[in-house]
């Protein structure tokens, strides 16, 4: 198929670009890149602007679903109207004075951190965690079975009911990482952070989460930046950005090494970046996803009514305790694009509040998304100084936004609350007694203790 020409679509892709990146323009910050607007804006182009011009330049890379029908321009065009009037929404809440004064409300525990204590609440967690995620490598059938599954091999695997919830107990080893991390830079030097960080990264890239593993770095990259200024140059940042895709493309040549040969593998290496490229706009189709919600609700699907949001309920309990079959959003838009698919399809937070009620619940989540960013880049400046805890729940409350901008829904709440209830118990066990606010902001070093 051809290139499609579509002036309207290029005017709107535009004019979302401009819009989201007005603010920064016209107030530049130094310490921009470890601004929530910054990560979030930065995610919302990348799904709502470079997408769509992504399956304009190649219309078969669309979803079949909406790439396959005869009004495909205007479901785009559509799309990308929600998408601007959806940003234009979110920065409405987030220069509202609302979430600064929500802020104010969060409780900062500006108290003193006995290191002993957090180290053995860094152990307890990585323990824990090691031990779900030997219990989920034998439901799985050992780390052959569960290798052959990430690879392709196998089409069909067993897993018993207690899979599920250990998978999720398993990945406190990569919040006992980001745990150690902080010790590491708010509490004393730990030469042991740097193993335990890499540790945690294979035993969550071997459950199949890329984009866990690729969360855990940037995360440690943010807990970086806020103790060390040094690392909020764009320099800086660009440069970790040259290493990832470096890293990206030694990791898709080893794994065509393993599928083809090695011959096969070095001839190839002039077609990793396209490769690179392409499997990345692949793997973020949530504007397709989000026109196919908004085409399907109220036609083939009736509007859920925050039925979707209830669902985290049930998702914040294992199956073996409740066997209640649950359906999220992105299982719904699943049912509907890919009838006979395995999973969800992450519809983005507009397509979820879409599918929900309708325009007025898709920019209805934006204009909260907005109020909540305000809240989170008022909570930090507020406490960065003053206490231990502000910087990692800061970290933690961001990259679950963009799981939740993303379309995960109660998802990306179970993961919010999953790692502030870990924090914060490693947090009570090791407070060692309330310290004055003034005291603390006074430190010279500015680096709590």
């Amino acid at each position: 198929m051809p290139m499609l020409i579509l002036p309207d679509a290029l005017i709107l892709i535009a004019a979302i670009v401009l819009l989201g990146l007005a603010p920064f323009i016209l107030a530049p910050r130094r310490d921009v890149v470890i601004s929530p607007r910054f990560w979030i804006i930065g995610a919302f182009l990348g799904v709502f602007a470079v997408r769509p011009l992504y399956i304009l330049l190649d219309p078969t890379k669309a979803h079949p679903y909406i790439g396959e029908q005869a009004e495909f321009p205007r479901l785009v065009v559509g799309g990308l109207c929600m998408a601007l009037a959806g940003l234009a929404a979110f920065w409405i809440g987030y220069f509202l004075r609302g979430g600064k004064r929500l802020s104010e409300l969060v409780p900062l525990f500006p108290q003193e951190i006995s290191p002993a204590r957090w180290r053995q609440a860094v152990l307890g967690c990585f323990l824990l965690g090691l031990a779900a995620y030997l219990i989920f490598l034998r439901s799985m059938g050992g780390l052959k079975e569960l290798l052959a599954v990430l690879y392709m091999r196998a089409a069909v695997y067993e897993a018993d009911e207690t899979a599920g919830p250990m998978k999720e107990l398993a990945k406190l080893v990569g919040v006992a990482a980001l745990l150690g991390m902080h010790y590491h830079l708010r509490i004393g030097r730990a030469r042991w952070a740097w193993p335990l960080l890499g540790f945690s990264s294979v035993l969550i890239g071997t459950m199949g989460g890329r984009g866990a593993v690729a969360q855990l770095w940037v995360m440690t990259y943010l807990l970086y930046a806020l103790a060390r200024p040094r690392y909020r140059s764009w320099k800086f940042l660009g440069t970790l950005v040259l290493v990832v895709i470096v890293f990206a493309a030694g990791a898709l040549g080893v794994r065509r090494a393993t599928s083809r040969g090695l011959g096969a593998a070095v001839e190839s290496l002039r077609e990793l970046p396209s490769a690179i490229t392409e499997n990345a706009m692949d793997t973020v189709p949530m504007f397709d996803h989000m026109v196919a919600a908004m085409q399907a609700a109220g036609r083939d699907v009736p509007y859920q009514e925050g039925t979707s949001y209830v669902q985290l309920i049930p998702v914040m309990v294992p199956r073996a305790i409740w066997p209640m079959e649950t359906e999220t959003a992105g299982v719904t838009v699943r049912k509907i694009v890919e009838p006979n698919g395995i999973g969800g399809r992450p519809p983005s937070a507009m397509g979820e509040g879409y599918l929900n009620f309708g325009a007025v619940g898709a920019l209805g989540i934006m204009f909260l998304l907005g109020l909540w960013c305000r809240l989170l880049q008022c909570y930090l400046v507020r406490g960065a100084d003053v206490s231990a805890m502000v910087p990692l729940l800061y970290v933690f409350a961001l990259f679950s936004t963009l799981n939740f901008l993303a379309g995960v829904g109660p998802l990306a709440i179970r993961a919010f609350l999953f790692r502030l209830g870990a924090a914060l118990v490693a947090f009570i066990w090791s407070a060692r007694a309330r310290v004055p606010v003034a005291e603390d902001a006074a430190d010279p070093a500015g680096v709590p203790v």
